[in-house]
């Protein structure tokens, strides 16, 4: 549940504006501060990040096929983001860890 996933060490970066492949997955995290964009080409092997924003509010999520994204909190705790755009719980507002993993996302309601 809270595996994060890139190709190779270059299939991950962080970005704060860009464009992406139609292939490549994107998780953008924004805070009241600002917003951080992960830019992610597979999920094997899986990969961990750590977001470097304050305090999580929301996120928009666009994962490739069989890939998904999780954000682990303090505890230890795993949440799969869904597929679009969502807010973030409480819990997961300060996470330690994002994981990219293979996988699959609900999309978000």
């Amino acid at each position: 549940m809270t595996f994060i996933a890139g190709a190779a060490l270059a299939a991950l970066t962080l970005a704060g504006t860009g464009a992406a492949h139609a292939a490549d997955g994107q998780l953008t995290l924004i805070s009241e501060t600002g917003s951080r964009t992960i830019v992610y080409e597979s999920c094997q092997p899986p990969r961990q990040l750590h977001p470097q924003l304050a305090q999580l509010q929301s996120f928009r999520n666009q994962p490739p096929p069989g890939c998904q994204a999780v954000l682990v909190n303090q505890s230890g705790a795993g949440l799969v983001l869904c597929v679009g755009r969502g807010f973030v719980p409480p819990e997961f507002s300060r996470p330690s860890l994002v994981r990219v993993q293979p996988g699959t996302a609900p999309a978000c309601l």
